[in-house]
């Protein structure tokens, strides 16, 4: 009987992330699938939110020029006032490549960070 209740814990636990919908090219898999392992729960299965408890990270607010990889690696490891700490979910190989993936994915969704217009060169004359 334990055994039984060991095992549908197991795979309740494994079936409660919610599935990738959309398919990354092969750079991109091994972080949707550390996104899907650690982040799905809260921040959706492709990272867009919708009804869940955490923000779409497919949002400006989150591109690279708003929100640094240092930021996302920070708050993955420590969290914030509303998102608990997954430090001893995650390695920082695989944070790195959840980041590879949102980029991608933010860039997928048609999001860009915006250009640095560069100043004139006054000794340019």
């Amino acid at each position: 009987m334990k055994q039984h209740l060991i095992l549908f814990s197991v795979i309740f636990a494994f079936s409660c992330a919610p599935k990738p919908t959309l398919e990354v090219p092969e750079p991109y898999k091994k972080g949707q699938q550390y996104f899907h392992r650690v982040c799905s729960n809260c921040h959706g299965p492709d990272a867009m939110g919708k009804h869940t408890q955490a923000p779409s990270l497919i949002d400006e607010e989150y591109l690279a020029n708003n929100f640094s990889d240092a930021d996302i690696s920070e708050t993955v490891l420590n969290g914030t006032d509303k998102m608990p700490s997954q430090k001893k979910n995650v390695t920082p190989d695989e944070i790195n490549e959840i980041i590879k993936y949102l980029r991608y994915s933010q860039k997928a969704a048609g999001l860009e960070p915006e250009e640095k217009e560069e100043e004139p060169d006054p000794d340019a004359n």
